[in-house]
C-alpha cells in the first residue's frame, strides 16, 4: 500500500501562487485607490482653475467699467474723486493679486500630487505586467515651468493694473485742468 505524500515542491508552488494572487490583489486594489485620488485631482484642479478665470473676469470686467467711467470723464468726478478710484483700484488689485496667487500656488501643488499619484500608478502598472503609455516619469521641470508661467501671469496682472492706475490718476488730472 503507497501512501500518498505530497511533494513539497508542489506545497511551495501553491502557497507561492496564493502570495501572487493576494499581491496581485493588494495592487489591483492600490491601482484603484490611485485612480480614484487622480479623479478627485483632475475635479480640483478643474475647480481650482474655474475660479482663476472666473475671478480674472470679474477684476477685468471691473477695472474696465472704472477705465470707461474715468475715460468717458464723468462731470461727477471731482479732483478728489481721483484719489478714492486710485484707493479702489489699489485694493481690488492687492486683493486679486493675493487671490491669484493662493489659486496659483494650490494649482500647482495638486498639479505636483497628480503627477506623484500617476508615477505611483505607473509602477503598481508595472507591477502587474500591464503597459500604460502614460508617463512613465515625473518631470522635475514642469513645476518649475508651472511656477514661471504663474509668475508670467502675476507680471501681466500687475501690468494691467499699472496702466489701470495710472489711467485713473492721468485722466482725472486732465479733467480738472
Amino acid at each position: 500500500m503507497a501512501t500518498h505524500t505530497k511533494n513539497p515542491v508542489d506545497i511551495e508552488r501553491v502557497e507561492q501562487k496564493e502570495k501572487d494572487k493576494e499581491e496581485i490583489q493588494k495592487l489591483e486594489k492600490k491601482e484603484e485607490h490611485l485612480d480614484t485620488i487622480k479623479e478627485g485631482q483632475d475635479k480640483r484642479l478643474n475647480d481650482l482653475q474655474s475660479a482663476a478665470f472666473n475671478l480674472a473676469n470679474y477684476y477685468f470686467v471691473f477695472q474696465g467699467v472704472i477705465l470707461t467711467i474715468v475715460c468717458n470723464g464723468s462731470q461727477n468726478l471731482k479732483p478728489s474723486d481721483r484719489w478714492f478710484l486710485f484707493t479702489l483700484c489699489i485694493f481690488v488689485v492687492l486683493l486679486n493679486l493675493f487671490a491669484f496667487f493662493k489659486i496659483g500656488n494650490k494649482y500647482n501643488k495638486t498639479k505636483a500630487e497628480q503627477e506623484d499619484i500617476v508615477f505611483q500608478r505607473n509602477e503598481v502598472y508595472r507591477k502587474l505586467g500591464r503597459d500604460d503609455k502614460s508617463e512613465k516619469f515625473i518631470n522635475p521641470f514642469e513645476q518649475r515651468k508651472r511656477n514661471i508661467y504663474l509668475g508670467l501671469f502675476i507680471i501681466f496682472f500687475l501690468g494691467f493694473a499699472v496702466v489701470v492706475l495710472v489711467g485713473c490718476w492721468k485722466f482725472l488730472g486732465n479733467q480738472i485742468k
